[in-house]
């Protein structure tokens, strides 16, 4: 049996289902998509649906799990209308796998 070490921001995650969850996450296309367009400048959900033509609900969908997990950061205000709207920015600055130790080992960086 093979055991992989995850480890997010320094805090190693022992929980099965979160590791588990956090490696799924890493694997899915779309949401490498969403945390790749938000390096550098926040991004509303619309600007990262029409960057990556992902559908505007997968983006909330994928925003709030990618927040859960400490991927983005989410900030929000208050236009002059009166409207909240909320901007999400990449909080990774490195993922690191490493496959030749025992156990194999997931670095993420922020």
């Amino acid at each position: 049996m093979m055991y992989v070490q995850v480890l997010l921001l320094g805090r190693d995650i022992l929980e099965k289902t979160v590791r588990d969850t956090i490696l799924k996450t890493m694997a899915n296309g779309q949401a490498m998509d969403i945390i790749e367009t938000t390096v550098g400048l926040p991004k509303s959900a619309l600007e990262i649906s029409s960057a990556t033509n992902i559908p505007l609900t997968q983006v909330y969908r994928w925003v709030r799990k990618l927040n859960k997990y400490g991927f983005l950061r989410i900030s929000g205000a208050t236009n002059e209308s009166g409207k909240k709207y909320f901007m999400y920015q990449n909080k990774v600055k490195s993922i690191k796998i490493t496959l030749n130790a025992m156990p194999s080992q997931i670095e993420i960086m922020s």
